[in-house]
């Protein structure tokens, strides 16, 4: 390898070159894409191969293989790509309607309900965009640190934030039981109720684990432990055991569903209650800053703010959490 090329050698074309290679695995798919020769593209290979000490692509029967330093430039590749167009190129005539690419989100299962108003908001307003949401799971937060994600929603307690993430607006919980449920008539679930009745936990990916749900932290505080007789995944799934138990669930208000019959709604304990938890929205840090990225968390917020207050809007929450006035700053000045 050349030992006399450097990174300073670098070109917009170099950086096309890879991220074409790595997403199609084929040099004469590459040529075709780029305008490229054959030849040109050894010679470019070659000169990245010296660049980056590494062999960068290996052939086999399927095609070209990045290697992992490859993939890891290609990362910063395509990032660096997108800006350049972004900002140099269409930087005078950005048009939102214009944004053509795939969404990638995830969020915690109790927002999980809102992933079709916001297909409903992005064809309205953004029809070239295609939307991939998932529910939030154990590596997502490393997948939106490295760009494999865009952007995710999920319920943190109040406190320092950081540069990617961005509070969207309060996260009110309550507790939900079976119609008839000894504690029905009660209006409100204390400590105690949870550490005597059986509980379903709602196991949201990689934040709920080993005895740092709210639930378990404030119960340990009192000197009690949650009877936790399920963990699980699913909210809705949640719900429908409900039904034929005695068990005792606490959630966020956003995550209910529209039909709760054979249901009943009442207050959660205030120890509980009173600890401030917020749905944040977090933002991968590999396009932060551009004119798109920008657009699409103000997008994205005003999507998930306006779901949120919908279910808190409801006359079946409102009777447990009262009358709730929720309006962040940015959006309170822009209506």
């Amino acid at each position: 390898m050349n030992s006399n090329e450097s990174v300073k050698d670098l070109s917009i074309a170099h950086l096309q070159l890879i991220v074409s290679l790595i997403k199609h695995g084929n040099a004469c798919v590459a040529s075709d894409e780029l305008g490229m020769s054959q030849s040109t593209i050894s010679y470019h290979l070659r000169r990245l191969r010296g660049i980056f000490s590494d062999e960068m692509f290996i052939r086999t029967g399927k095609g070209l293989k990045p290697t992992e330093r490859c993939l890891q430039v290609g990362h910063f590749a395509q990032d660096i790509i997108n800006r350049v167009e972004e900002e140099l190129i269409h930087g005078n005539d950005f048009s939102p309607s214009q944004i053509e690419r795939e969404l990638s989100l995830v969020a915690d299962d109790t927002a999980c309900g809102w992933f079709g108003k916001l297909f409903t908001d992005l064809q309205k307003t953004l029809p070239k965009v295609a939307l991939c949401a998932r529910p939030w799971y154990l590596n997502a937060m490393k997948d939106l640190d490295k760009g494999a994600v865009h952007f995710g929603i999920h319920i943190m307690q109040n406190g320092t934030k950081g540069i990617y993430d961005v509070e969207v607006v309060p996260c009110y919980r309550l507790c939900v039981v079976r119609e008839g449920h000894p504690l029905s008539k009660q209006g409100q679930i204390t400590l105690e109720d949870l550490a005597m009745y059986p509980v379903i936990l709602n196991d949201l990916a990689g934040w709920n684990n080993n005895g740092n749900s709210l639930i378990e932290r404030v119960l340990k505080q009192h000197g009690l432990e949650p009877n936790f007789v399920g963990r699980l995944g699913y909210v809705s799934s949640i719900f429908s055991a409900l039904h034929n138990s005695n068990a005792i669930t606490y959630t966020s208000a956003v995550s209910l569903p529209k039909d709760l019959s054979g249901l009943t709604l009442l207050k959660g304990p205030p120890q509980i209650d009173e600890i401030e938890c917020n749905y944040r929205l977090y933002i991968s840090k590999t396009r932060y800053g551009s004119q798109e990225t920008n657009y699409l968390i103000e997008f994205i917020f005003k999507s998930f703010f306006d779901y949120v207050n919908s279910q808190y809007e409801r006359d079946d929450v409102i009777s447990i959490i009262g009358n709730v006035v929720v309006c962040n700053k940015a959006i309170c000045e822009s209506v």
